[in-house]
């Protein structure tokens, strides 16, 4: 399967924030999930793996869960940049 085929078949979520950390859902469909080795799915992905898989995203990004039930369901984090927590430490004062 191409690369621009598996772009087709995987879908991203909003990004989303706390206080440490960006936060992004990762949906593959059947097709790419199974491309995942079968003692790998279900499990977390190293960034070669998951990049291989097709996934696209910034430097910095770790798989971090697994859906258990829904294996094809990648959870992924990055850290905030800590300039940014301290501008918004300051605003609030």
């Amino acid at each position: 399967m191409s690369c621009e085929q598996k772009q087709i078949l995987i879908s991203y979520s909003d990004q989303y924030r706390d206080d440490f950390y960006d936060y992004r859902i990762v949906y593959l469909d059947q097709k790419v999930l199974q491309e995942i080795p079968a003692n790998k799915r279900g499990f977390l992905l190293r960034e070669p793996e998951w990049r291989d898989l097709g996934i696209k995203l910034f430097k910095g990004w770790c798989n971090y869960d697994v859906h258990y039930p829904d294996p094809y369901i990648l959870f992924f984090r990055k850290r905030v940049d800590p300039r940014i927590q301290e501008r918004k430490s300051q605003q609030i004062k």
